[in-house]
């Protein structure tokens, strides 16, 4: 088994119409798994288990998983899958700008 760094991407969704642009959050797991494809599968998996509604006073709020940004190999450490490494909220434009990948 190899460990892997997954960036998934979740974004708010509201029930009544906003001109706001989404909020996004981007939250990076470990995954212990024998192939990045299988790192993949269970990032994917593991992402829609966090789907969460909640009511405010205002609206209802959906955050959804969206998509895996990234997959990383890691060097060898102890930890279990899901572990949180970082987390942070994005804007629209940061998200979009994050999944166009550079020309090689």
């Amino acid at each position: 088994m190899n460990l892997y760094s997954v960036s998934l991407l979740f974004k708010s969704l509201h029930t009544h119409l906003s001109t706001d642009p989404p909020l996004w959050e981007e939250s990076i797991r470990l995954f212990n798994a024998i192939s990045e494809n299988d790192a993949r599968q269970k990032a994917e998996k593991y992402g829609r288990s966090l789907e969460v509604n909640y009511e405010t006073t205002k609206d209802i709020v959906n955050w959804v998983f969206d998509c895996i940004e990234r997959v990383c190999e890691i060097e060898r450490i102890e930890a279990i899958d899901g572990f949180e490494v970082f987390s942070r909220f994005l804007r629209d434009s940061e998200v979009q700008s994050l999944l166009i990948p550079f020309e090689d």
